[in-house]
C-alpha cells in the first residue's frame, strides 16, 4: 500500500473515512491523498468551495501530525474523477465515505457503487 486516496466532501462519513485512511497509512507506511469533487462543471465558486473542503481535511490530518501527499479539486462525474485520480496517483486503496444517498435497497451510495465497479484497486466504504 503506497497511496491511499480519500474522496472528501466534508460529510461525517468523509471525516470517518479520512481517519481510517490515516490509520491504514500509519499501519502500512502509506501516504494519504485527498480529493474533492467540486461539481460537474468547473467554476470559480466550485474551486473556492473545493479548496475550503481540502482545508478541513488538511486540518484534520494536522491534528495527527500528518500531511497529505496530494490535494486535488476536480470537476466532473464524481465516480470518474475518483477512479481517474486513483490511477493518476497510483493509489493502491480508495477509502471513501458512503452517504447512502441511493435507494434504501442499495447497500452503498450510487457513487460508491460506481467507484467499486470501475476501480482496479482495493475500495473501502465507510458509513
Amino acid at each position: 500500500m503506497s497511496v491511499i486516496l480519500v474522496p472528501f466532501d466534508g460529510s461525517p462519513h468523509a471525516f470517518k473515512a479520512l481517519s481510517i485512511a490515516m490509520d491504514l497509512g500509519d499501519k502500512y507506511k502509506a501516504q494519504v491523498a485527498v480529493l474533492t469533487i467540486a461539481g460537474e462543471v468547473r467554476s470559480d465558486e466550485g474551486m473556492q468551495a473545493g479548496a475550503a473542503l481540502l482545508k478541513k481535511a488538511v486540518l484534520k490530518m494536522a491534528q495527527r501530525q500528518q500531511k497529505p501527499v496530494a490535494m486535488e479539486v476536480e470537476f466532473g462525474l464524481p465516480s470518474d474523477c475518483i477512479v481517474l485520480a486513483g490511477k493518476r496517483l497510483g493509489a493502491s486503496t480508495i477509502v471513501m465515505g458512503c452517504r447512502g444517498a441511493a435507494s434504501s435497497d442499495d447497500m452503498f451510495g450510487s457513487v460508491s457503487q460506481a467507484v467499486f465497479r470501475k476501480a482496479d484497486c482495493t475500495c473501502i466504504s465507510v458509513k
